[in-house]
């Protein structure tokens, strides 16, 4: 049985199939037919091949997004990156100003974190329009790493992450196998 994140050329090899999925859901199949090849040997890596979740040691990952909200699944990712023995710095673009809520300390933006906290990671979970400032911000503090969510991989997130030098893993941390630390 395989799984992976339907993403692009699952999506579009799904479609060709007759099968409805939706992006950046769980897709398992008994058959990797479904699976175009150049996307099976990304999708199916475990996470220690993986350009991001393989490094070893990174222990300080912010997660960008709706991390207030239950509902959300920034939420349930900063869940199981503290599951797992990670530090979460919660960062929401649509907070104006750093907060303490339920003793959690919500970041306006990831410069608003103190320089003396050194960010492993950041988990991207949020709208491509304001991905492209995240990363940014990502450069100036120099952040090598970011798993960017589905959803929040478009509007030219990517080419930006190149072009900036950060490495990218795309995927779902909610499904992704996460390595012990």
């Amino acid at each position: 049985m395989s799984m992976v994140t339907a993403t692009g050329d699952v999506l579009s090899r799904a479609d060709e199939l007759g099968i409805t999925v939706q992006q950046g859901c769980v897709l398992v199949t008994t058959s990797t037919s479904i699976i175009p090849k150049s996307v099976q040997s990304l999708s199916m890596s475990t996470s220690m091949e993986s350009p991001v979740l393989g490094v070893p040691n990174l222990r300080n990952w912010a997660v960008v997004g709706d991390v207030l909200n239950e509902q959300k699944p920034a939420f349930r990712v900063c869940q199981r990156l503290e599951e797992y023995g990670r530090t979460v710095y919660r960062v929401s673009p649509y907070n104006t100003r750093k907060k303490k809520e339920t003793n959690i300390i919500v970041y306006p933006s990831l410069e608003e974190i103190p320089d003396d906290i050194t960010i492993d990671a950041v988990n991207l979970i949020i709208s491509p329009r304001i991905g492209t400032t995240v990363l940014e911000s990502m450069a100036k503090k120099n952040i090598q790493y970011a798993f960017i969510q589905p959803g929040a991989d478009g509007g030219g997130v990517l080419s930006r992450a190149d072009e900036l030098g950060i490495t990218v893993q795309q995927g779902c941390v909610l499904v992704t196998p996460l390595p012990e630390l």
